[in-house]
């Protein structure tokens, strides 16, 4: 046997000696000087058992039985070297006893190589758990603070590092976001640092290199960069090991720098003695490379989703403010209506009695109901904008149009007066009926002006008393007659039916839109923001359970921002106490959902939202 067979079998590049201890039981085995020799031969550590050894300790070890005497058991395990004259025991090895002085080096160097192939492989085995854990962990953060807190998290927890933190490239600087500290409560001294080689972090950062540095208290001199001991210096603490890795996206450029510090055996429990510190090894430089790497393709995808997102919301944005362009009158509605349905459906979701409290709401049901309340008006695009922006009852050009005859049908009166010879009493009384009828149109055609049935009566017979010119028109025509007769509002029937065509419109809009899984229901909850609960809503009259809550409560944060909104021409605004008495009087007939508009009264969900838009 030459002396190479004897050498222990090196460590694979880059990792850390597994350290392998063996024993030998009974501990006072005449074979205890062999059993020793090859151990130390095989390049494992020679452990002395006890008289009472403790089964967990002997599970950590390779074990060598002497059963010269006693061979009880034939099952021994795959970790075990037996000493008997029996050669039908289950281990790793039978050495009959007068064997054991050229056998024993040899059988004990193999099953120590075999157990470092084993740990080993467990070790790579973990890595890729550890990996593929770290992937999903980032892959499924929507934030990226949390994506980073969970990053440095996972990072130190597999590389054993009692402390790390993270900076972000932004321009020629380098911004820190995070950090975290098992021993001492770690804060940053400088936010932000230099992009260049002056400190560690700028160095691999400028670089696009790895450090790895065994005590950054012992630095070759020359080099361009130098640790910042402030915190030590502060706190007490020492850093000795580091480990600086830079986080590249797809394209190789440095999106952030990783420093992780002090590795320990115990990741997780804070450091007893700085004297316990390990240096990190060329292993641990490649996979928190490799993490580093997976971290750069999250970050990217969480920026490029942000950056989607702004785009979106951009556009919402620009559409209704192209909606609320056509309609000065309304502006700011759909960002009101929008807060305010959120806010109620936050207070549903918080409700902890009463008929909510089994109701909640995710994060991405909130946001589709945001964003289909921020659109729910967005199919007034689809309504002529002389009917949009109508605010009395008469279009401008027919009140024009009537002012003109009622003045040609003055000159009329005046004309025959002075065929008559001058004043009379008839041409007088004429004049000043043409006055008191010109008010009264002038009165109905105000949007918030109910006429009484003395004033229908009067306005019916405004048409068959005049005669505008001489080829007899008729002062008032039929359709304006029957504008001036509209109850409340500026819109008739066809109009109205008009303009309750832009829920259709709106959901006809935001149904051709790809929306994301998560957005999914948006067009469907916009569709039903003017669906009664009784069946009397449009423009399907819906039931009760066929309209979501989350429309519910679209339609009561429409209802009062529409009373409480001061800039509508047919009615000024409303106090939030009056605009909730009618929106609990329309609970009571069965329309709208009673409990939320309790819930919006009792906690004032309006404050900070009404005059903020």
């Amino acid at each position: 046997m030459s002396p190479a067979d004897l050498a222990p079998t090196p460590a694979a590049p880059g990792a850390r000696a597994e350290r392998v201890e063996v024993t030998l039981l009974p501990p006072d085995s005449p074979h205890l000087s062999a059993v020793r020799d090859a151990a130390r031969a095989a390049g494992a550590e020679f452990v002395r058992a006890s008289s009472n050894p403790d089964p967990a300790e002997l599970m950590q070890r390779l074990v060598v039985v002497d059963l010269s005497a006693n061979a009880a058991t034939s099952r021994l395990g795959p970790r075990v070297i037996a000493i008997c004259p029996r050669l039908d025991l289950e281990c790793w090895e039978v050495i009959p006893p007068h064997e054991v002085r050229w056998r024993m080096r040899r059988a004990l160097r193999n099953l120590v190589e075999v157990e470092r192939l084993s740990r080993r492989l467990d070790v790579e085995r973990d890595t890729i758990r550890v990996l593929n854990e770290i992937g999903y962990a980032l892959s499924a953060q929507t934030s990226q603070s949390t994506l980073l807190d969970t990053l440095l998290t996972r990072m130190r927890r597999v590389l054993g590092a009692d402390g790390g933190s993270i900076y972000l490239v932004e321009g020629a600087k380098l911004r820190f976001v995070c950090s975290q500290n098992d021993t001492i409560p770690f804060r940053a001294n400088r936010l932000e640092l230099p992009l260049n080689e002056s400190s560690l972090a700028g160095f691999v950062a400028a670089r696009g290199e790895a450090l790895n540095l065994p005590d950054v208290y012992d630095l070759e001199p020359g080099l361009p960069y130098q640790p910042n001991r402030q915190f030590d210096d502060e706190t007490g603490y020492r850093t000795r090991s580091m480990l600086v890795v830079p986080m590249k996206d797809r394209s190789g450029e440095v999106m952030g720098v990783i420093g992780l510090v002090n590795r320990k055996a115990d990741p997780g429990v804070p450091l007893a003695s700085f004297d316990a510190v390990e240096a990190f090894s060329e292993l641990d430089c490649a996979l928190a490379g490799s993490i580093a790497s997976q971290a750069a393709v999250a970050l990217e995808n969480y920026r490029l989703y942000r950056e989607i997102r702004n785009l979106f919301e951009g556009f919402v944005d620009a559409a209704v403010t192209a909606i609320e362009a056509r309609d000065p009158t309304t502006g700011g509605h759909s960002h009101r209506v929008a807060a305010l349905t959120t806010e109620l459906a936050r207070a549903v979701d918080t409700a902890s009695t009463g008929p909510y409290r089994a109701i909640r709401f995710s994060e991405r049901e909130l946001t589709e109901i945001h964003y289909a309340a921020m659109l729910h008006d967005f199919g007034k695009v689809g309504v002529r904008e002389q009917v949009l922006l109508k605010s009395h009852k008469l279009y401008t050009w027919e009140m024009e149009s009537i002012e003109g005859r009622f003045r040609v049908a003055r000159l009329q009166v005046l004309l025959e007066q002075a065929r008559a010879g001058g004043p009379g009493d008839e041409a007088e009384l004429r004049l000043r009926h043409l006055v008191e009828d010109l008010a009264l149109v002038r009165r109905l055609n105000q949007p918030s002006v109910r006429p009484t049935a003395d004033e229908l009566e009067r306005l019916q017979a405004i048409g068959a008393r005049w005669e505008a010119t001489l080829e007899g028109q008729a002062l008032l025509h039929p359709r304006e007659l029957q504008r001036l007769c509209i109850p409340l509002g500026s819109l008739d029937a066809e109009e109205r039916r008009e303009i309750e065509q832009h829920v259709t419109h709106t959901y006809e809009f935001l149904r051709a839109i790809p929306w994301t899984r998560e957005l999914a229901r948006v067009p469907d909850l916009a569709y039903c923001h003017h669906e009664k609960l009784d069946g009397t809503g449009y423009p399907r009259g819906l039931a009760a359970s066929e309209i979501p809550l989350g429309a519910r409560l679209m339609t009561i944060a429409d209802i009062f921002d529409a009373l409480t909104a001061g800039d509508r021409p047919y009615k000024p605004g409303m106090s939030p106490e009056r605009a909730i008495e009618i929106l609990r009087d329309e609970g009571a007939r069965g329309r709208v959902e009673v409990e939320a508009v309790e819930l919006l009264a009792r906690r004032q969900l309006w404050r900070g939202i009404i005059g903020a838009h």
